[in-house]
């Protein structure tokens, strides 16, 4: 009788666990619905609440469609959690990884309720449905960590894989049981009370693991937009400076502004301009070496740090990357819109705020000798000589 309260109170516990995390889940969205996933994890646990209570309730003498309907949200409720990790990583709402599941477990398990199946067997194939779900979860999250590398998959998986593992134990212990000839309570096997014990546990564990999923997410998009220009997904000039600090010898800098930039947006108007701004960032990326650095630094004006070259290897980069710019023929509703870009160069002297500066009065006089030209700090001082 004492097993039997256990694991009543164990089942009230879920319910109350379970419809707590999902009063926070539900709150966590209506913040971030931006976030893909939350408001499914909020759903499940709604779900596996209902379950736990039906389940609670139930008797040996409780009608079929209760024990169907208590069972299968209980399973339901693992296959939403499976879901909501496919829609956290890949952002589709699929609802047919929650359904199918749901609706062949109920079917399976209605055919065994009404045929008579033993007890034991049906524990079973509960276990195992909740057991492959877990599994497919824990993997799920997983998965996506090579491409989305938060620190939070793991533990969250943890507790998924431990969820699974529970479940198979139960599984071989169930069928290793007799079940009573005249059962007189459902909590019969021997292990419901620490499997329910380690549920509560793990959907706990689980449950946290996947908000701190969803707020290092968040933490980390919030990080990039602080470092990274909106428009043109470049590094910003914080970024650039902050990383300028570890530029080493040898290096240059090219500064490089968007010739008559004014006149574009008069023509085109701020759209037009904006195409022209994300058209240069795209050549950039493409031309510059992987291991050069080019942000927007602010304006037309964008600001390039290459590493381990000298100086004439630095103006072939900087004479290649002007001839592409002025080969850009950029659509504007129809229109063609062509632009030119002016190109400063400077060695850099170990400072690079100071070799910045030097690259900008080489880029002033890239203009002065009428743009569409590179120009550097070597060109300055011969100039002055």
């Amino acid at each position: 009788m004492s097993m039997s309260v256990d694991v009543l109170t164990l089942y009230l516990l879920n319910f109350v666990v379970a419809l707590v995390m999902a009063g926070i889940y539900f709150f966590s969205w209506s913040h971030h619905r931006d976030v893909p996933g939350v408001r499914g994890w909020a759903i499940a646990l709604a779900l596996g609440a209902l379950g736990s209570l039906e389940l609670s309730l139930r008797t040996s003498t409780s009608p079929l469609p209760l024990v169907i309907m208590a069972n299968s949200l209980v399973v339901a409720a693992y296959a939403t959690v499976w879901m909501s990790v496919r829609r956290f990583n890949t952002g589709e709402r699929i609802l047919k990884y929650a359904v199918i599941p749901t609706v062949l477990f109920f079917v399976i398990f209605t055919i065994s309720l009404v045929s008579g199946t033993d007890l034991n067997v049906r524990v079973a194939l509960c276990s195992l449905a909740i057991a492959i779900l877990s599994l497919l979860a824990g993997w799920e999250v997983l998965r996506a960590r090579i491409s989305e590398p938060l620190i939070s998959r793991i533990p969250t998986a943890l507790a998924l894989f431990i969820m699974c593992i529970a479940m198979v134990v139960r599984i071989v212990f169930s069928l290793l049981e007799e079940p009573p000839q005249e059962p007189t309570t459902p909590f019969y096997d021997p292990t419901q009370g620490i499997t329910l014990l380690i549920n509560t546990i793990c959907v706990v564990a689980m449950t946290l693991g996947f908000l701190m999923m969803t707020h290092e997410r968040l933490r980390h998009h919030f990080e990039s937009l602080a470092k990274t220009d909106e428009l043109t997904a470049l590094p910003n000039r914080r970024f650039l400076l902050d990383e300028g600090k570890r530029l080493r010898d040898p290096a240059c800098v090219l500064m490089i502004d968007l010739d008559h930039f004014s006149e574009v947006n008069r023509t085109f108007g701020h759209a037009g301009g904006d195409r022209a701004l994300v058209a240069f960032a795209n050549l950039a990326r493409r031309e510059l070496r992987p291991s050069d650095l080019v942000a927007r630094y602010g304006g037309e004006e964008f600001c390039a740090l290459l590493r381990d070259v000298d100086e004439p290897e630095a103006r072939r980069i900087a004479e290649r990357l002007r001839a592409g710019i002025a080969e850009l023929s950029i659509d504007v509703d129809g229109h063609p819109l062509r632009i030119t870009a002016s190109i400063g160069l400077a060695k850099f002297d170990g400072d690079v705020e100071s070799t910045i500066r030097k690259a900008d009065a080489a880029l002033y006089r890239a203009k002065a000798l009428g743009r569409n030209q590179v120009q550097s700090v070597k060109d300055l001082s011969s100039t002055d000589a």
